[in-house]
């Protein structure tokens, strides 16, 4: 997998954006942004924009990711017009499109006009109903992670998209975060040595289950489950990091409470494409505080990668004692930086027909190892009511 083209808690970036003073905050940066392209693993001075026709984008699904995520990057790029909003509920679609003085609104896909792209920011479980159909109009197709909920409709969607000459890809946004960018770069060069094993943690103890509320606490053939949810986020960085080829699962346990999965425990064997397989232990939760991040141990230290765009890069002894930070040169500082910088690539790559950090086949051992612990899981536990 190539690196973005520059190097976080999912709820750092989930909170809605519908303030002027908000807004304002996102033109700012992004005026900044404006001045700098990426290139391989670093910013370097961009030359100046070149006038073309704007890129029209279109979004299916109104939700929280569209709003306070994609929807503050999107309206400041200036090679961009974001056309319509599309979602089953009208209001909502026409409470965003209102919110964000965009012109369309539409409760079905097949009543919005034609675009170049689209953000499919719809649960997993409807991804069926959606994507196909944004191919069969021609349309480029950039997906909300987690991408699909098998790896057969992963590769389905793939194959629809190399068929009708059209670009897939995934918004993984944690690969563009300054400590997985750089983590990764220290382990491509092999500064550290050979890795011995990886243990990686995302969890937190929550209050309710959701039900009803979040989709993405709903149950698989919704948004995915917590080891699609969250696991996806977590499971990616990991792979991304060690430049993963493919991997396996030994085993994964659940622990489910009223039908809900709300934790998961994956222990799999990841192969590169040097060495021998890593062993690599996965937990995200939301019924305990974990202790979260990625922690990759070698022979004489351990690497501690943070979960967020601000959190540190840090080497520790190897009974986990802090050593030093590293200074981080590559990657994004900011989750409305990593946005941009990943919708920057993909539409580089629809203009372009290069696969980036971010095309879908790239995601393509993150979605088989989920598939693979879901259905080779050794147990389900309930678990006790709070």
């Amino acid at each position: 997998m190539g690196g973005p083209s520059a190097t976080h808690k999912e709820e750092s970036v989930s909170h809605a954006w519908s303030t002027t003073e908000e807004q304002s905050s996102a033109l700012g940066l992004l005026h900044r942004l404006h001045a700098y392209r990426s290139v391989g693993e670093s910013f370097e001075p961009g030359p100046p924009a070149v006038s073309t026709p704007r890129t029209k984008i279109g979004i299916v699904g109104a939700g929280v990711v569209t709003s306070g995520s994609h929807l503050p990057v999107l309206v400041n790029m200036s090679e961009v017009s974001v056309e319509w909003v599309c979602d089953r509920s009208l209001p909502a679609a026409q409470g965003v499109a209102r919110a964000y003085g965009i012109s369309g609104a539409f409760g079905d896909l097949t009543q919005c006009p034609d675009v170049d792209i689209v953000l499919v920011a719809t649960p997993v479980g409807s991804r069926r109903a959606v994507v196909p159909e944004v191919l069969a109009r021609g349309w480029h197709a950039f997906c909300e992670k987690p991408f699909a909920l098998t790896l057969s409709d992963h590769e389905l969607f793939m194959n629809d998209a190399h068929a009708r000459g059209v670009q897939i890809g995934v918004a993984q946004v944690r690969r563009y975060a300054k400590p997985t960018a750089s983590a990764r770069a220290l382990i491509r060069h092999g500064v550290l040595g050979p890795i011995e094993r990886v243990m990686a943690a995302d969890g937190f103890h929550m209050r309710g289950t959701g039900r009803g509320g979040a989709w993405h606490l709903n149950d698989r053939a919704a948004g995915g489950g917590v080891l699609g949810e969250f696991g996806s986020h977590l499971i990616d960085q990991v792979l991304y990091i060690l430049g993963a080829t493919s991997a396996s699962v030994r085993e994964c346990t659940q622990r489910v409470h009223r039908g809900l999965e709300l934790a998961s425990s994956l222990l799999a064997d990841v192969s590169t494409s040097s060495g021998p397989p890593i062993p690599c232990s996965m937990d995200v939760s939301l019924l305990d505080d974990l202790c979260n991040g990625v922690y990759i141990e070698f022979a004489d230290a351990m690497l501690r990668v943070g979960l967020g765009f601000e959190d540190a890069l840090t080497l520790l002894s190897k009974d986990g004692e802090p050593i030093s930070d590293f200074a981080m040169r590559d990657g994004a500082e900011s989750p409305v930086q990593g946005f941009y910088l990943e919708w920057k690539d993909f539409l580089r790559q629809c203009r372009t027909g290069e696969p980036s950090a971010i095309d879908a086949g790239t995601v393509k051992t993150t979605t088989a190892l989920i598939d693979e612990a879901s259905r080779t899981r050794n147990g389900a536990v309930q678990a006790p009511a709070a």
